[in-house]
This record gives C-alpha cells, sequence and structure tokens, in this order.
C-alpha cells in the first residue's frame, strides 16, 4: 500500500524534535512518528514498542507482524532545512494497517503546531470485488481485537512459565503438588494441546487466527468474529483459573 505523502518546508533546521501525529477524524490518535525516535525502530511510530515486529522472531509468546507490507522500519520523520517528505505506512499505532477514512496529519515543532485533513481512499481493486468501507471497519476492529487476544495470550503465558518455575523450586508437599498438576493442566491447553486447524495448543491457534485476517482488505468471515468470541473465553477462563491457583499458593 502506498501512503499519502505529508510535505513539510524548514526555514532551517529546529533545535527540538519535529513530530508528525496521525489523527483520525475524531482528534483520536492513530500513530505518532518523531524525528528524534532511533532509526530501525519497530513497525509502530514511536520505535520499538508499539509494533508487533518489535519482537524478537524467535520469541514464541511473539505476536505477528500484522497486514501488509509487514516487517521494515517505521517510516522517519526528517527535519532538514527546507522541504522535507514523510510518507505515511497507513500503520495504526498496534502495527495493524488502519482502514480507509477520513484523517489528519498534525505537525509540531516548537511552538508552531500544524493540522491538515486527508482521506485514505479504499483500494478501488477490493472495492470491484465488493469489499465496502464498513467491510474494512469490521476487518480493522476485529484485527485490533485480535492483537490484544495475542497479546493477552502472550502474558499468561510468561505467567504460567513462572509459577512453573517456582513451583519447581519449592519444597514439594500434598498442596504444592496439587498446585503444580493444576498449573502443568494450563500449560498443556495454552502450550501443546491439539486445538483447531491442527494446530497445538491455544496461544498458537490465537496467533495463527490472528494471522489469517490481517493479509489483505477482505470482509470478515463469520466464523472468524465467532471463533474470537470462543477463544477470548477460552483464554479468559484459563486466567480466572491460574488467578485461584496463585491465590490458594499464598501469592
Amino acid at each position: 500500500m502506498l501512503g499519502p505523502n505529508i510535505d513539510y518546508y524548514l526555514p532551517s533546521v529546529p533545535s527540538g524534535p519535529v513530530t508528525i501525529e496521525i489523527l483520525d477524524s475524531s482528534g483520536a490518535l492513530v500513530n505518532s512518528y518523531n524525528s528524534d525516535a532511533p532509526a530501525g525502530g519497530g513497525r509502530g511510530g514511536r520505535g520499538r514498542g508499539t509494533g508487533a515486529a518489535a519482537a524478537e522472531p524467535d520469541d514464541p509468546d511473539a505476536a505477528p507482524a500484522f497486514g501488509r507490507g509487514r516487517g521494515g522500519p517505521p517510516p522517519r520523520v526528517t527535519k532538514l532545512e527546507g522541504m522535507n517528505r514523510f510518507v505515511w505506512d497507513v500503520r495504526h499505532q498496534s502495527g495493524i494497517v488502519a482502514p480507509p477514512g477520513a484523517y489528519q496529519a498534525r505537525l509540531k515543532t516548537g511552538v508552531i503546531v500544524l493540522t491538515q485533513p486527508f482521506t485514505v481512499l479504499i483500494d478501488p481493486n477490493v472495492a470491484s470485488d465488493g469489499v465496502t468501507l464498513a467491510d474494512v471497519k469490521e476487518q480493522f476492529d476485529h484485527n485490533l481485537r485480535m492483537r490484544q487476544l495475542v497479546t493477552d495470550a502472550g502474558q499468561l503465558a510468561t505467567r504460567v512459565r513462572d509459577l512453573q518455575a517456582k513451583l519447581r523450586g519449592s519444597s514439594a508437599d500434598a498442596d504444592k503438588t496439587n498446585q503444580t498438576e493444576a498449573v502443568d493442566a494450563i500449560a498443556g491447553r495454552l502450550f501443546s494441546d491439539p486445538v483447531r486447524y491442527g494446530k497445538p495448543g491455544l496461544q498458537t491457534h490465537i496467533t495463527y487466527l490472528a494471522g489469517m485476517t490481517t493479509g489483505a482488505d477482505q470482509k470478515i468471515g463469520r466464523d472468524a468474529v465467532e471463533r474470537y468470541t470462543t477463544l477470548r473465553k477460552q483464554l479468559d477462563d484459563m486466567r480466572a483459573e491460574l488467578d485461584r491457583i496463585q491465590s490458594s499458593s499464598g501469592r
């Protein structure tokens, strides 16, 4: 996807950073980019902290790189004397491709704040296939929910592994044995037990499902929406079960 060009003129090199913020039609922040951010950061505009690609590629808990054109550094804000050009990659700060619609570009340098509206249009090839703006917006909302589900699954995975290590390092008694068995059972469901599509473990299945709807603009199938609801409940039930185990262990 080719993003919109944002051209700006600087009469001299500013002493402070130049910031470009992308806002939606209501003024809510979509993404933010700063000339002082280190080069080669993650997909999100603030460097390695926001994009899905910020995780190490071999990290089993890493979220997938979401959407088209995955990989690569975020667009750069320059602050050269004279004309500068920033090309937005149409990425939400979550790393997901933002949907077509009305946006605003807000440039800040020193005390100067300039805002310019612009519109991202739907790909005509996508529209010719019968995909509507409402379809793409629904896809974006679904992908945001899936992105959060992937993050939550990774956090639960870390908690499970930490608790397994803690229980293994503690003195054995009947209560500890029962707790260890209960945590191991959660770990099995989260990491290794078969789920749909031949994917082992709920965490891997969540990541797989999240990647199914981010490759191109499309109408989301009802199965994907219903599957999200099922996976959300399963993960929340696991988290509640782990909370009870940790509470009974005195934490």
